[in-house]
């Protein structure tokens, strides 16, 4: 388990640091994991896993990927391991949710090769390790400052994924995974160029819940494959500033012709009571490397 803060720092928080911040209009908040809060009871953790289990195994169903592990051995092999992670964050990156989804995909797919467009603080790659161990991990962020784990036996870049020469990987062998913000149209369509047809992309919002999510990548999966002849484009507001997804985008279009099937995984609020998490599973026609 992760270490509580000291009790005097935690004091201050809550009488003095706590309150002011309040009259600032800000929260203060203690930077740690939402799975360090966590059922005891033997009988409300088995029904925790049960449920996140069922939910897991449905998803991995409905996205047409082949099952040969017992999900919930895994579900709860994940419920150990997750307090030894490396990384405290409590906003921005994967919480619980997230972070178990990432990792039974990654047990089921079981790709030697694993590109990380994203890196943030090292969490999801940490994951990544934990559920394929001996794969290669090529790990690309322009920011590498904020790393709270960084791999041993991973590759970093603050290049650009795209950039990259990835002629010597075999693209059935390979997922890549895009926590990066940028649009997922684009992140399809490169991806299709370089062979690849298994994908995973965080921050998949509906257009019509974009709004809720801090900075997303636009067009999402949700988008593209929800495309229309409408000529309105979509327009929301986050923080004060306006956004904007263009109708009759090109690149979405492109992409939707290049997805075979795709399939949001469910949020786990409901099983867990841990913060949503958003992935989508997308698999692509042949591509041409």
């Amino acid at each position: 388990m992760q270490p509580r803060p000291p009790i005097v720092l935690e004091r201050l928080r809550r009488k003095v640091l706590g309150p002011l911040f309040d009259r600032l209009g800000y929260d203060l908040v203690p930077a740690a994991p939402d799975w360090t809060h966590r059922p005891t009871s033997p009988r409300e953790v088995a029904r925790l896993l049960d449920a996140a289990a069922d939910i897991l195994h449905s998803d991995l169903r409905a996205s047409g990927l082949r099952v040969d592990e017992d999900v919930r051995a895994l579900v709860e092999r994940f419920w150990h391991l997750i307090p030894t992670a490396p990384v405290r964050q409590r906003r921005g990156g994967s919480g619980f949710n997230g972070a178990l989804q990432l990792y039974v995909a990654m047990r089921v797919l079981r790709p030697d090769f694993v590109i990380e467009s994203g890196v943030f603080r090292g969490l999801t790659t940490w994951v990544i390790r934990q559920a394929c161990p001996e794969a290669q991990i090529f790990c690309h962020d322009p920011d590498l400052s904020g790393l709270q784990y960084r791999d041993g036996q991973a590759r970093y870049s603050r290049e650009d994924w795209s950039r990259a020469d990835w002629s010597m990987l075999d693209p059935a062998r390979t997922v890549a995974f895009f926590d990066d913000h940028v649009s997922q149209a684009r992140r399809v369509v490169e991806a299709h160029v370089r062979g690849l047809t298994r994908l995973l992309f965080d921050d998949d919002a509906a257009a019509h819940r974009i709004h809720a999510h801090g900075g997303p990548a636009h067009p999402t999966i949700a988008m593209i494959t929800t495309l229309d002849a409408s000529p309105e484009p979509i327009r929301w507001t986050r923080n004060g500033r306006p956004f904007e997804q263009p109708a009759g985008d090109a690149e979405a279009r492109q992409a939707s012709d290049l997805i075979v099937r795709s399939h949001a995984f469910d949020d786990m609020h409901r099983a867990t009571g841990y913060s949503p998490a958003r992935l989508t599973y997308v698999e692509l026609h042949g591509g041409s490397p």
